[in-house]
């Protein structure tokens, strides 16, 4: 017999973080305005700090107003509202999660635990759900990245929550893998021969992925200061992007397959050490500058800052993947806090052609390019050089651009955010967006050994202004191969 679902409960740890606040709260606000929450759908926040239910909608509404981006429906808000109960709970005391039990009926089929917390607290909060009998096969649970400092720590997390929670149960959340622009390059590459046919070695000169931020930690000290900017971007996000855009065409949309694709170019991700790091690696600390003619503190002179702090904020990295399509091709990727704008794109320039129609154009500077924006609305500008209309028989030729913006092909549809989206598959609970245990293994394996390196190294740290793209050395990093960053 087919045990029919009634309902769902949903359980913030970390409930008044500044994850829950700027992004699972407004989520959560714009499923309940689709109508994608369950009629009986109770939301459970918890937290040690002491606060009252009527105290904790006040914070949510606040929450609301600020990162919402669009006005609060009051009618919807008066319906989501309901939904929400506070529950102080110390995680390390294991008697404190008996208080949850009266949230945890029959009725409710399914259990949703969101870890929205740093990862060394998720074995403790697995440990309490457990105590009370509430990792029962229907229930789930998210855990946020990064998860570890390294690949050990990740492994004794990952295998002390398996003790509690099945794969099936576990939902890894990269929120990257929700952003519209990122499923958009599976369609991109494998609907469009445009695009599947050069996307390899034969015809690519190199690949740019820049993913920038103009703001600094935002108060994130703490956090901010263990994971660095290596841990925080590459090791998910990039990697992640960087896995999806160069992996073969899979046998089906099944998150087995996949996984499977996206596994083998992590696989195949050439070897960063001790021995070339000088190489391939640059790491940067911003300064005091000027971003948007406003005046920006240093790195360490940020709020409750540690003066000698060593933490990059942010690198740059020269990678190859090993693979039949991708060997030999440079993908240079950048990753920063105080540069000069709010960035996320990809730059593919194809190899240049030798002719007398191009002997006018620097062959080593100027190329064909695609660049596909991955803001919240795709956008896809390819450059290319034509002729200049005139009455002679000269061929000058002038950049022009062909731009597919979605905004303007579907103006009337509306592009859920990334959270959004996320929360929404939890809730069908399809696994297809989220990260797989190996991918996270030889994203860390990868990884590893570049942390160590710089520990190793650390003179590698340049000084950076803030509101500039980055230190000397990254400009080096890709100037000795005769090329340079796409700042545009």
């Amino acid at each position: 017999m087919t045990l029919k679902i009634k309902n769902y409960n949903l359980f913030i740890f970390g409930t008044k973080s500044d994850l829950a606040q700027r992004k699972i709260f407004p989520a959560l606000y714009q499923l309940e305005k689709k109508n994608k929450l369950k009629h009986n759908m109770q939301i459970i926040g918890i937290s040690r700090s002491n606060c009252s239910t009527k105290e904790y909608i006040n914070i949510i509404f606040n929450a609301l107003k600020k990162f919402l981006n669009e006005t609060i429906n009051l009618s919807i808000w008066k319906i989501l509202k309901k939904r929400f109960v506070f529950c102080k709970i110390d995680i390390n005391n294991i008697q404190n999660f008996k208080k949850l039990v009266i949230y945890i009926k029959e009725k409710y089929n399914i259990l949703i635990y969101y870890c929205a917390v740093s990862s060394d607290m998720f074995v403790n909060i697995c440990k309490g759900l457990a105590s009370i009998k509430c990792n029962k096969k229907n229930s789930k649970i998210i855990l946020e990245k990064p998860i570890g400092k390294s690949f050990s720590t990740f492994y004794k997390i990952n295998q002390s929550i398996k003790n509690y929670f099945s794969e099936k149960q576990i939902f890894r959340i990269d929120h990257y893998l929700g952003k519209e622009a990122i499923l958009n390059l599976i369609s991109l590459k494998f609907a469009n021969p445009l695009f599947y046919n050069i996307l390899n070695n034969n015809y690519i000169d190199h690949v740019q992925i820049t993913l920038a931020e103009s703001i600094g930690i935002e108060n994130r000290w703490d956090y901010f200061n263990k994971t660095g900017q290596i841990i925080d971007m590459v090791q998910n996000h990039i990697l992640q992007i960087i896995s999806i855009f160069t992996m073969d065409i899979p046998k089906s949309l099944h998150k087995k397959h996949i996984h499977e694709e996206k596994i083998k170019i992590l696989k195949s991700l050439r070897n960063i050490n001790n021995h070339n790091i000088h190489k391939y690696v640059s790491f940067g600390q911003y300064s005091s500058g000027i971003i948007n003619t406003k005046s920006v503190k240093s790195y360490v002179h940020e709020n409750k800052a540690e003066k000698n702090s060593t933490t990059e904020t942010f690198v740059s990295i020269k990678l190859y993947i090993d693979t039949k399509l991708w060997r030999n091709v440079p993908f240079y990727i950048r990753t920063g806090k105080r540069l000069p704008k709010k960035c996320s794109k990809i730059v593919i320039f194809l190899k240049n052609i030798k002719n007398i129609f191009v002997n006018n154009i620097d062959l080593n500077t100027d190329f064909n390019r695609i660049t596909i924006d991955l803001q919240s609305t795709p956008k896809t500008t390819i450059k290319l050089y034509n002729k200049i209309p005139t009455l002679n028989s000269s061929f000058e030729l002038k950049p022009c651009k062909l731009s597919f913006d979605n905004k303007k092909y579907f103006p009337y549809n509306y592009i859920p955010q990334e959270y959004e989206r996320l929360l929404s598959e939890i809730i069908q609970n399809n696994q297809f967006l989220f990260l797989n245990y190996k991918e996270i293994v030889y994203s860390w394996k990868w990884i590893d050994p570049i942390i160590q390196a710089f520990k190793k190294n650390p003179l590698l740290l340049q000084y950076y202004s803030a509101g500039t793209w980055g230190p000397k050395s990254s400009c080096d990093l890709i100037k000795q191969d005769n090329r340079r960053w796409d700042n545009n």
